[in-house]
């Protein structure tokens, strides 16, 4: 485990909760697409949602956004465009809902970290996020993997660098903030690598052993940087 200064010692004998700033939703964004234990919600409304969901991600994977129409969705989805309407003013406001409801869960992330388990607190922290990528697979893949929409991944992106990775890292090494700046890069960019492999090849790792392994890359580097 990478040494701390004794001020930065001193600082770890109370517990820091890491969490992200509170973000207000958009309309609608906090409900949307919500897991069903998160938001009560009639099953019906749920089930229609979701088949949205899955109709506008899956066009995504065949075609730019700027050409899928209510229509297609509608018509995919099962469902007809005033249900579609009762929900959502138009597909950029579905694409936007979506894209909020995925962000909110990621920047909800909140891991307390104590001096002497700070390599667990990576583990369950990674955990959770490998979770949301297993959950929002679809989007991740049509939004992130194809590269549909570069300024979502660019905030997915930022969201994980100023979370726990950038305190973790402010907390556990000695090195200047120039250096741990490019590791904290270097980590997320490598994270992100592993997901993108793991989607592609159909998930057979748990999140949580998949945590583990990426965790145990993380701390090897840290190690380093004494």
């Amino acid at each position: 485990m990478a040494e701390l200064t004794a001020s930065r010692a001193a600082g770890f004998e109370e517990e820091t909760k890491l969490k992200a700033p509170a973000k207000t939703p958009p309309r609608d964004a906090a409900k949307a697409f919500a897991p069903t234990s998160a938001v009560r919600e009639d099953r019906r409304v749920r089930k229609t949602k979701k088949q949205i969901r899955e109709a506008f991600t899956s066009l995504l994977l065949e075609k730019r956004f700027e050409i899928i129409t209510v229509r297609e969705i509608s018509e995919l989805a099962d469902v007809n465009r005033g249900t579609f309407y009762t929900h959502f003013r138009d597909t950029q406001d579905l694409l936007d809902q979506l894209e909020n409801r995925v962000l909110d869960e990621l920047k909800s992330i909140t891991v307390t970290v104590k001096r002497q388990d700070w390599e667990r607190a990576t583990y369950r922290y990674l955990e959770q996020v490998l979770t949301l990528c297993s959950d929002y697979s679809d989007v991740y893949t049509a939004l992130i993997l194809r590269g549909r929409d570069p300024s979502f991944e660019e905030r997915f992106i930022m969201a994980l660098r100023h979370q726990y990775l950038r305190g973790f890292l402010r907390r556990v090494c000695r090195t200047d903030e120039n250096v741990q700046e490019l590791y904290c890069v270097y980590i997320v960019d490598g994270l992100l690598a592993i997901v993108s492999v793991w989607l592609k090849s159909g998930m057979k790792e748990a999140p949580g052993e998949l945590a583990r392994i990426a965790g145990d890359f993380i701390m090897r580097g840290v190690k380093g940087l004494r």
